[in-house]
């Protein structure tokens, strides 16, 4: 059940995070299509650092012991 959750928070964060760049790309005047393929770029850069930085910091928590 733990897991479920914790990618149901990634994904909802995932899924706001685009409407939010989608929206500024829109905006900014890029088309539907080039806001959506501007922000699902952005989006999975910033969902990788953050899953690297809690992989880290799990790490550091768990293994230093």
């Amino acid at each position: 059940m733990g897991r479920a959750m914790a990618k149901n928070l990634w994904e909802k964060e995932r899924n706001h995070l685009f409407r939010d760049l989608t929206r500024q790309y829109s905006d900014e005047g890029y088309t539907a299509k080039e806001a959506k393929k501007l922000a699902k770029e952005e989006i999975d850069e910033i969902m990788e650092d953050k899953e690297g930085f809690v992989d880290n910091l799990w790490e550091e928590t768990f293994n230093d012991g």
